[in-house]
């Protein structure tokens, strides 16, 4: 009109752009690996940390002895305490339910350092129990302040 060129109509063209892009990528580390702050892993690297306190104190009494993780009790078992561990003196080996003892109830500071005591407090329970020894017998110095 008027001595002027009417512009095309036509759809302007997409811009490539990184954030528009479809579908949308994946994070760096992928989702194939494993959480390392998952309830399962905080279990086992806070009962494994007792473990180790425990062989390094006493290597021959707990020389040969497996100390193992399930999630939940099978019913099998010789423990005072068969929801939270079971041991087996003649198969040498000491079985610590995950559940049971990350669900336990009365702990008077609901945080991670006071759950991961009470992980650790059992690990102790339990190998107290297959040595057939009190707490304040196996690790000397350790309880005093209770």
């Amino acid at each position: 009109m008027f001595g002027r060129q009417r512009a095309s109509r036509r759809a302007p063209e997409r811009v490539a752009r990184r954030h528009a892009r479809r579908p949308i990528r994946s994070s760096l580390a992928g989702p194939t690996l494993p959480d390392p702050h998952s309830r399962i892993a905080r279990f086992e690297a806070d009962a494994r940390g007792a473990v180790e306190v425990l062989q390094a104190e006493f290597p021959e009494e707990l020389k040969g002895v497996r100390i193992g993780f399930q999630t939940a009790p099978t019913g099998r078992g010789q423990s005072s305490l068969p929801l939270l561990y079971t041991i087996d003196r003649r198969a040498r080996s000491i079985q610590l339910f995950r559940m049971p003892i990350q669900r336990a109830r009365g702990l008077h500071v609901n945080d991670d350092e006071h759950r991961r005591y009470f992980v650790e407090h059992c690990v102790y329970l339990a190998v107290c129990e297959y040595l057939g020894r009190e707490p304040w017998e196996l690790l000397p110095g350790r309880f005093d302040h209770f």
